[in-house]
């Protein structure tokens, strides 16, 4: 528990949780991006008008990009449950992006934005992110917003064919909360930051032990580990 306040500890777990991943990177090429939130022992002030002053319990937001296949996780940030999803977006991607050939990537209405979907073209894959209602075909500087939004309008059902692929972000929280519980133990911040991080990171030892035994993987670090990592670990 000494070791879970421990502000470092945050960037190790979440190395470990791109080392478990990486020996699946052969599978895993479609993704999907979500948020969800896991509740504290603390409550905040707010106000309410009926009432005047009360308080409602805080929780913490975790925000995760994972494999659609084997719902492995391969990135995760940790917000206050105020944060907005799309302010994350852009480093989930790049550290998935860095180590996973992306194909594909579905996520909900809550991240769709020309940034957000010229952000996924770069690196080359395919955003299924559906539209609002008021939005236009209006590019604004990112070709991929018009392409998509075009696509979108003109074959909406092979559209939401792909899209529908998001609800295995659904799954993973399902997985993670299931058999972890969505409540954190820890009081502070920090803490509860480490400890969320800990959940994915046995997640993604439970989904490899699932996957040695469903497709017969072999689990071989030594081989997937990126030069990086290993200079790192002979320090």
């Amino acid at each position: 528990m000494k070791y879970l306040n421990k502000p470092v500890l945050a960037q190790v777990l979440k190395e470990l949780i791109t080392l478990s991943a990486l020996p699946l990177k052969q599978i895993e090429e479609n993704f999907t991006v979500d948020a969800s939130g896991f509740s504290t022992s603390m409550f905040g002030r707010w106000f309410n008008v009926r009432t005047g002053e009360s308080s409602k319990r805080l929780f913490k937001k975790a925000h995760i990009f994972s494999g659609v296949k084997t719902n492995i996780i391969t990135s995760v940030e940790v917000t206050d449950g105020c944060t907005h999803d799309s302010l994350v977006f852009p480093d989930l991607l790049h550290d998935t992006a860095k180590y996973f050939d992306i194909k594909e990537l579905t996520a909900d209405m809550g991240y769709s934005s020309r940034e957000n979907l010229g952000m996924v073209s770069k690196v080359g894959a395919i955003p299924f992110i559906p539209f609002k209602k008021n939005a236009t075909s209006r590019a604004g500087g990112f070709a991929i917003w018009n392409t998509m939004y075009r696509y979108f309008k003109d074959h909406k059902e092979d559209f939401m064919r792909h899209y529908h692929l998001r609800s295995n972000a659904e799954s993973v929280f399902s997985m993670i909360k299931r058999k972890q519980g969505d409540y954190l133990r820890t009081r502070n911040d920090i803490a509860q930051v480490n400890e969320i991080i800990c959940k994915c990171l046995v997640h993604n030892i439970c989904v490899l032990i699932q996957e040695m035994f469903e497709i017969g993987i072999k689990i071989d670090f030594k081989e997937v580990i990126p030069e990086e990592f290993m200079c790192k670990i002979s320090l």
